[in-house]
Formats: C-alpha cells, sequence, structure tokens
C-alpha cells in the first residue's frame, strides 16, 4: 500500500512539473493575438501554407487566405478570454489545445507549431464550437 502511495505521488509531481514546463511553451506573442482576435499577428505565425479547420469546413490554405478566414471569424465571434488547457510536443512538434470564449459561443482550439524560439509556425490550426449540451 504504501508503494503505491508512493508511486502516486511520484506521477502527481511528475504530471504537476510536466504541466508547468509546458505553460511555458506557448509563445506569449500568439496568446495575446488570440485574446484581442489579431488576425494579421496570428498570421505572422503561419508559414506559407497553413492546415486551417474552421467550424467543420477546412483546407490547406495560404497565409493570406488563412488570416482572412481567420479575420472573418473574429468579427464574428469578438473574444473575451482565451486560456491555454493542455500543452506537449514531441522531437519537433508543440501543441496545444485552447478555451476560445467569445460573447456568442466558446470554441475548442487545437494548434500544431514547430519551430524554435525565435520564430514558430503553425502546421494547423483547428477551431470548433464546444457545444454546451455535451
Amino acid at each position: 500500500m504504501l508503494q503505491k502511495k508512493t508511486i502516486l505521488i511520484i506521477w502527481a509531481f511528475m504530471l504537476y512539473s510536466l504541466n508547468m514546463n509546458a505553460q511555458t511553451m506557448f509563445p506569449e506573442g500568439l496568446r495575446n493575438a488570440f485574446v484581442t482576435g489579431n488576425s494579421e499577428k496570428i498570421s505572422t505565425y503561419f508559414g506559407r501554407n497553413v492546415e486551417l479547420m474552421l467550424l467543420d469546413k477546412g483546407d490547406v490554405y495560404s497565409k493570406a487566405q488563412a488570416q482572412l478566414i481567420i479575420s472573418n471569424f473574429f468579427n464574428s465571434h469578438i473574444p473575451q478570454s482565451f486560456s491555454i488547457e493542455s500543452e506537449s510536443s514531441d522531437e519537433n512538434t508543440y501543441y496545444a489545445v485552447a478555451l476560445l470564449e467569445t460573447r456568442k459561443n466558446n470554441f475548442r482550439i487545437f494548434i500544431a507549431y514547430r519551430g524554435s524560439k525565435k520564430k514558430l509556425f503553425i502546421n494547423q490550426l483547428i477551431i470548433s464550437e464546444i457545444n454546451e449540451e455535451q
């Protein structure tokens, strides 16, 4: 029994430590861009092309196309808050799941991005509406 408690404490500490480290991975400039609904700033994190899925419609778009789509989204859904719920990474890619609360609806955002501290590129951005009935 003592061994199980020890293992659980170690696992809890490891998960807490991973979560604390993960909180620092997401770029502050990108976080601020989502908080303010600044599609121009968000698009600075896009490469030449980005896989974008917005409310069940998606494709691979050029940087300019993706910025226009995100701009239209934020014109219809003005942000009230943005918070990172989960982060992880593998060798070359970082992943974040966030909650975007707007005046009209709440949205779950999945972001996959690559790069270094100096320059990050969003590979994939998925924005889906949270159904309150679930």
